[in-house]
């Protein structure tokens, strides 16, 4: 998968609301369709979703899902550049003619240090920082993915095992994962539950400028409890842990670096250059989320959900998120939901609009121009409005849009049936 594509995912899922945390959960034979229109300012992005999944119980204590997603994206993400196009392939001064350090001949001069030796330089270095720009470059991709989950309820107990498998395959990105969950009810009346959870994904990115595949892994633990109170009521706690490992790096993003080119120890020839984003290899994180969810009316429900995320990169994030379910009557339901999201930034983000320097990275350090490591906050309302003819169908449709301070903002719209069976 395309990395700014990757972006996207993130952003269309963090803009959604929460998973809904139900007042009563029945399983039920069905097979549903959604399909999205995504849509980003100016008409940078453009990706088009779809989704089919299916649901069935195996008698009282098994239960079978599937789900098939495929979507297209076209249009062009912003990342540093060159003016002069030199970041579509890894060169250094010597091999583009004439600079301030090399002569026509391509021979470095005896004040100017070869540039070829620095990791992660792309293209050529330029006296002038208004000779690289944060622009759009354009980009191309399709996605299919494949999940499996398999769910067994004890016969006396009912406690829950999930198990869950998944495959998504694009042009330059490849993931596989697997996932195993443990529901206990701790009374017999099942007011309340213990939840334990573990999932590990590999994935495979291919780095075009290197021309080689790069690995990384993703652990989460999770960790929760569920206490029904009343017919009217019910909430949830949870704990949660993420391990990332491996290359972390994002070939699709750039960084503007100024270095010292000058041979000679206490001299100073300062140049600017186009480097690879750098990242750690390693990433932990953790948090807790809540959720809770009432009955006000026979007709209407609220839902609250609050999350807190810190990890060692120095991104520390809040969310909070309230929706509300409202039956104007027996076929229609609408669902206003608002979403606000705030993060502060990682250390070794700089942004590309901050003042003059304050966008540069010295020689050495990780750094990265990714405005989803950067200190912004969001707001995202949808509507949903739910058509229901009879007991086995429903036709939905979701809208919403998301408005950053980072100046990014996005739309969608969700059309989705689902029949049961």
């Amino acid at each position: 998968m395309n990395p700014n594509k990757k972006q996207l995912t993130l952003l269309v899922v963090g803009g959604v609301a929460a998973a809904a945390l139900p007042l009563a959960s029945l399983g039920e034979d069905s097979v549903a369709i959604q399909l999205q229109q995504y849509q980003e300012n100016e008409e940078r992005i453009d990706v088009r979703d779809g989704k089919l999944s299916v649901d069935h119980d195996f008698g009282p204590n098994h239960t079978l899902s599937a789900e098939y997603d495929w979507d297209t994206i076209s249009g062009a993400s912003p990342a540093w550049d060159s003016l002069t196009g030199a970041s579509a392939t890894v060169s250094s001064d010597a091999t583009t003619g004439a600079t301030p350090c090399v002569d026509e001949d391509g021979v470095y001069y005896d004040y100017c240090r070869d540039t070829r030796e620095i990791s992660g330089i792309i293209g050529d270095g330029s006296l002038d920082l208004n000779d690289f720009a944060y622009r759009n470059v354009p980009l191309d991709d399709k996605r299919n993915s494949l999940a499996i989950l398999y769910v067994y309820r004890t016969p006396t107990k009912r406690n829950e095992l999930s198990l869950g498998a998944s495959y998504s395959k694009e042009e330059d990105f490849e993931n596989a994962g697997i996932s195993a969950e443990y529901l206990i009810y701790t009374d017999r009346t099942k007011n309340r539950s213990v939840t334990s959870g573990l999932s590990y994904m590999k994935n495979d990115a291919y780095d075009y400028l290197e021309d080689k595949w790069n690995s990384f892994d993703l652990v989460n633990v999770q960790v929760g409890i569920t206490q029904v109170f009343n017919a009217e009521t019910v909430a949830k706690f949870n704990v949660f842990y993420m391990l990332e490992n491996g290359h972390l790096s994002n070939p699709y993003f750039n960084v503007v670096r100024r270095i010292n080119v000058a041979l000679e120890e206490g001299d100073t020839y300062f140049k600017y250059y186009l480097f690879r984003d750098s990242r750690p290899n390693k990433r932990e994180g953790g948090g807790i989320s809540m959720q809770f969810a009432k009955s006000i009316a026979d007709n209407s429900s609220l839902q609250l959900a609050y999350r807190y995320y810190q990890d060692r990169w120095d991104v520390q994030s809040h969310t909070v998120e309230t929706k509300v379910y409202y039956r104007l009557n027996e076929k229609l339901r609408i669902s206003p939901g608002l979403r606000y999201y705030t993060q502060s930034d990682a250390s070794f983000f700089k942004a590309h609009d901050a003042e003059s320097q304050e966008n540069v990275f010295s020689e050495h350090g990780f750094g990265t121009a990714d405005h989803r490591l950067g200190d912004y906050d969001s707001w995202t309302p949808q509507l949903g409005l739910e058509y229901i003819p009879s007991e086995k169908m429903t036709w939905n449709i979701v809208t919403g849009s998301q408005t950053q301070s980072s100046g990014l903002t996005f739309y969608w719209v969700n059309f989705g049936a689902q029949y049961k069976y």
